[in-house]
């Protein structure tokens, strides 16, 4: 009966050591997709902080110009005279920032943010032309009469994320009808 005993006494040992290193295997596995799933759960925060501030900063701008009329006119000069000042020298830069050009009545809004880089949301405004062909468009709408002056501009806001991995970029068209006009 001792001789029995004495062959199997390392059995038992070596299938609890199968058993655990099965297990150990099964939790590193566990632990490794629980990290790459925070990872993902991580990045998609940032990103969504990175397209709040795009879309708070475009929110922002468009809110100004809707409730300060002179500033609303002064973009919309500055943007149509940069366009015309294109046509004669098309080396014109025709976007200008609204945030630097006009800092004595706009001021950015920042965000307390680790994903936004300082500096990392920028804005810019631009004329769009009203298509050729198309200047008695309005004729006839409420308060144009025989036609309106319009000016169109494109606001954009765009922000890059510190380490440059994640950009976002949103931009918004503005029209102002200017009642009575030549029909521009």
């Amino acid at each position: 009966m001792n001789s029995r005993f004495r062959h199997q006494q390392g059995s038992a040992l070596l299938v609890s050591l199968a058993v655990l290193t099965a297990i150990t295997l099964g939790a590193m596995v566990a632990m490794q997709r629980s990290t790459v799933q925070i990872r993902m759960i991580s990045n998609l925060q940032h990103q969504q902080e990175i397209t709040n501030a795009t879309l708070g900063t475009l929110n922002y701008l468009y809110d100004q110009m809707e409730n300060n009329g002179a500033l609303q006119n002064d973009i919309l000069i500055k943007a149509e005279s940069l366009y015309k000042a294109s046509l004669a020298d098309p080396a014109t830069n025709t976007s200008f920032n609204p945030f630097t050009e006009f800092k004595a009545s706009l001021t950015q809004p920042s965000f307390n943010s680790k994903s936004i880089a300082t500096g990392g949301i920028t804005a810019s405004a631009r004329n769009l032309p009203v298509p050729p062909g198309t200047s008695f468009y309005l004729k006839g709408k409420g308060g144009c009469g025989n036609g309106c002056s319009v000016m169109h501009a494109a606001l954009n806001v765009s922000t890059v994320s510190t380490n440059g991995a994640i950009s976002e970029s949103q931009e918004i068209g503005v029209r102002r009808l200017i009642p009575g006009g030549t029909g521009q």
